[in-house]
Formats: structure tokens, sequence, C-alpha cells
């Protein structure tokens, strides 16, 4: 963090995080873009660039905008996979650890005194980074999606400074990766369809990590976000937190089935086809096991993750809602 903070303000360089790259760069930072990689309003400043500099990602289908990313300016890119290198976009390809390439990089910058000289078309790199935020925030408020914004940002109210979160495949996890501020923890997130089921598993390796680490319970404890339909993937380790009495906190959003195929089929034919799924009540499901759970409404949520949060061992808050994705920009391009 220190030497991409470094890196960047020496350039006066905007950065964008990746949804994998999350909490590696201020969020409210002066050039931060934060993570609005889905947004073509920020496609087009990462465009723009004389350089971009890509450290530690292939531009995979959501970094590039769903490969609507197209850099006019020369591309840099660094990765410790050589595979990575230059595999979506033409770039300067170097192989490094991205902390190495960062620091090497920052004292570089340092060592040959370099001073930014940066026009963004007569404006400076922050008015950049302000009004280009300003528009992906009417884009959000042009569309209906007061209830999709309220829910996330009770989310992050709930969750304190330093805990780590870990997200299915599930539409609120799509939000998250543009619009979830890490702040002093760390955001882990599946990505791709295969990856159905990470969530809850991977946030018992993170608490039970976390305490190895030699933190108390309540310092150790997670939060994992699912879906419906990719919490039927990890039933099997509720027996796993209640047996070591893991501190890991499970949030099921039930949309009564793949809420993002259901979207996607109803974008694209009209009805979505198998989508629904039977499913069981996750709170009974959860009690079974003897884990406290509670199904509360969508506006309770932030409420009873806090109360959640501060009690001992696994415990579930499950949330019976439908949400919506803001609508894609890749078709724009």
């Amino acid at each position: 963090q220190q030497a991409l903070a470094q890196v960047a303000e020496t350039l006066q360089a905007p950065v964008l995080s990746t949804p994998g790259g999350n909490g590696a760069f201020g969020w409210d930072h002066e050039l931060s873009l934060q993570s609005w990689v889905e947004d073509r309003y920020v496609t087009e400043v990462l465009e723009d660039a004389d350089v971009l500099i890509v450290v530690g990602s292939s531009l995979g289908e959501v970094t590039s905008n769903y490969f609507t990313l197209t850099p006019r300016g020369r591309m840099i890119q660094i990765d410790a996979e050589p595979r990575v290198l230059e595999s979506n976009t033409p770039a300067l390809g170097l192989r490094a650890d991205a902390k190495a390439a960062l620091e090497f990089l920052a004292e570089e910058l340092r060592r040959t005194g370099h001073q930014a000289r940066v026009d963004w078309h007569g404006q400076s790199p922050q008015q950049l980074v302000a009004q280009t935020l300003e528009k992906v925030q009417r884009r959000l408020e042009s569309q209906d999606l007061d209830k999709e914004r309220r829910f996330m940002a009770d989310i992050r109210q709930a969750v304190p400074e330093r805990m780590q979160t870990y997200w299915d495949m599930t539409i609120a996890a799509y939000w998250g990766w543009s619009c979830w501020d890490a702040r002093q923890g760390q955001f882990h997130s599946a990505q791709g369809a295969g990856g159905l089921g990470f969530g809850y598993p991977a946030a018992i390796g993170g608490a039970v990590g976390l305490e190895t680490q030699g933190l108390g319970h309540a310092e150790a404890r997670v939060l994992a976000v699912s879906g419906d339909g990719s919490a039927m993937y990890s039933i099997a380790e509720l027996a796993t937190a209640k047996q070591h009495n893991v501190p890991v906190t499970w949030l099921i959003v039930d949309d009564g089935g793949y809420g993002i195929l259901r979207e996607y089929m109803e974008g694209a034919f009209g009805k979505a086809t198998a989508t629904e799924l039977a499913r069981p009540d996750f709170v009974a499901l959860a009690e079974s096991f003897g884990i406290p759970a509670r199904q509360v409404p969508v506006e309770e949520v932030g409420q009873a993750l806090r109360e959640s949060f501060a009690a001992e061992g696994p415990n579930v808050v499950v949330v019976q809602t439908l949400l919506k994705m803001f609508a894609p920009t890749h078709l724009e391009a």
C-alpha cells in the first residue's frame, strides 16, 4: 500500500483498484477512482492515459469492463505470472512481484527527483477523479437502485473497520466489487461461476488463520456473504464452524434462486428459465447444527449484523429480498 501510494502521488496518477486489489489504495484518496471497474466513465479514463500501469491483473473480463477497454497510450503490465503478461491487451510485460516492483519504482522516482507534469485536457488529476466519480454516482442515481445502495451502505456501516469480508458469487458481491470500501480490513471475493460456494468456507479459513496469528475470538471474527444458490454449495461447513466454534457471521441473501442468471436471462430473452431453486429454511437449517440464526427484513440488516458480530462463535443472518444490478455500461462502448 505504501509503495503504491508513493508511486501514484509522485506521478500524480489516478488509481483504479480491481476487485482483487480492493484495499490496496485509499478509497477516499484524492487520486482514487475507487473500484468502479464496470463503469464506462472510469474505463474512458484508463483509455485516455498516455501510459497505463497495470499491476497484478490480467485485465480479464470484469477488470477490462468486459473486454471493451482499448488503451490509446502505452501499457506497462507487471505480474509474477508470465502467462498473464500481455494475455488480453498488448503491453510491455514485466515479470515481477507487485510489491517489489512498486517499491523499486518508488525508489527510482525518488532517486531521480521526478517532478510530475500532468495535464488531463486542462484538468488536474484530482479534478478528473472527482468529476469521474460524480458522473458514476449520477448514473446510479438515474436508476431505481435506492434499496440496493442502502443495503450495501448498511452492511458497510455495520462491519468494523478492520474486519475481513468474504463474498460469494451473488448480486451483493457484484455490487461489492465496485462499491465496497475495504477500509482497514480485507475484501475477498470469488470471480466466475466456478467460484460458487467460495464465501463461507473461505471465511472459516480466514477466521481460523486470524486466531492462529494470536488474535482474540472477537478480533478474529469475519463476515461471509452468500446468495441462497451459492450458500447451498457450502452447507456442510456449518458443521465445521460449529465443531470448532469459528467466529464467522454468515449473511445469506435469499432471492429464491440464481438471481444474477435470472436478471441476465430476463434482460436478454424477456424471461428466465430454470433459475428458481428449491431451497431449505436457512434459519432452521443453521439451528439444526446448533448455530444461532435469524431472518430479518432488509431494512434491519445493519442492526442484525452488529448484534451478530458481538456474539460468540458462528451465527447466521438471513435476508429474503430481490436485489438488482446497476445497468451494464460495456454495451455503450
